[in-house]
C-alpha cells in the first residue's frame, strides 16, 4: 500500500511540470534551454527531497527499491516531458 501511494504520488509531482510547459508555453518559447534547465533542476530537487523525506519519515527497510522506482519514473516523465517541448517549439518554428 505504501509503494502504491509512494508511485501515485511521485507521478503526480512529475506531472505538474508537464502541464506547465502545456498551458504555460510562452514561457519556453522565449527561452527554451535556460527555462528547461531551470524545470530540470527544480523537479530534479523536489523529487529527491520527496524520496528523501518518503524512505525516512516512514522507517522503510527496503528503501532501494524506493529510490530505484523513483529514479524510474523521473526519467519517464522527462521524457514525456521533452517529447511534449519538441513538440510546442516545432509549431512555433524554433528546432
Amino acid at each position: 500500500m505504501i509503494f502504491v501511494l509512494y508511485s501515485i504520488s511521485l507521478i503526480i509531482l512529475c506531472c505538474i511540470p508537464i502541464i506547465i510547459i502545456q498551458y504555460q508555453s510562452d514561457i519556453i518559447i522565449k527561452n527554451s534551454l535556460k527555462n528547461h534547465l531551470i524545470f530540470f533542476l527544480c523537479k530534479l530537487i523536489i523529487i529527491s527531497m520527496f524520496i528523501y523525506i518518503f524512505i525516512s519519515n516512514l522507517s522503510i527497510s527496503n528503501y532501494k527499491l524506493f529510490i530505484i522506482i523513483g529514479c524510474f519514473i523521473f526519467v519517464v516523465f522527462h521524457f514525456i516531458e521533452g517529447f511534449i517541448l519538441q513538440n510546442i517549439l516545432t509549431k512555433h518554428g524554433r528546432q
